[in-house]
């Protein structure tokens, strides 16, 4: 994740340049822009790579809850799935099986772990509106909850299970069924 962080952050970037440009953001426009935030004349910033991890501790800290909640979710359900089930119906629906669980999981992780989605990105964005200094966690969860109370915590979930449901469904299902081919 260090090393992935700096590239989200210059996608981000491109799609807000997108919106606020008439010309095709790219890449390195993007760098230079994020590389030279907060330089003036007379002020040059001692570690500008670190602009490059706006919003990296809100990513960590979203990591785990997110990532032990897909597992955690899946093997309980899975294991509930093995006590209240038949063997026949295992057997035959174990796929099936797999991929609704996997689904489940994802929705709830992305559910309950959304609102650091949510900080994470406005403090990738701030850059973009306030260049001169890193915005706090604390001001992002202030101004998103005065702008639009709790529900704008979960702005763009939609989207976001859209994407995430599927993808944890048909990740976790092959992974489990891989492991069961190879007898791990």
């Amino acid at each position: 994740m260090p090393f992935t962080h700096p590239l989200e952050l210059i996608r981000v970037r491109m799609a807000i340049e997108t919106r606020h440009h008439s010309h095709r953001p790219s890449p390195w426009n993007a760098i230079h822009t994020i590389w030279t935030e907060g330089r003036s004349p007379g002020n040059v910033s001692a570690l500008p790579i670190l602009h490059f991890y706006r919003g990296f501790t809100v990513s960590v800290l979203g990591t785990v809850p997110y990532r032990g909640g897909i597992f955690l979710i899946w093997e309980t359900l899975n294991a509930h799935s093995r006590d209240r089930l038949s063997a026949e119906t295992l057997d035959s629906h174990q796929t099936q099986i797999y991929l609704v669980v996997g689904a489940i999981a994802g929705t709830v992780a992305q559910v309950v772990t959304y609102p650091l989605e949510v900080v994470r990105r406005s403090q990738q964005a701030s850059g973009a509106g306030s260049p001169q200094r890193m915005i706090s966690f604390r001001e992002i969860v202030a101004r998103v909850w005065t702008q639009a109370g709790w529900r704008g915590f979960f702005s763009g979930l939609g989207i976001g299970l859209i994407k995430q449901v599927p993808t944890h469904s048909i990740s976790l299902a092959a992974w489990q069924i891989a492991k069961q081919i190879l007898d791990v």
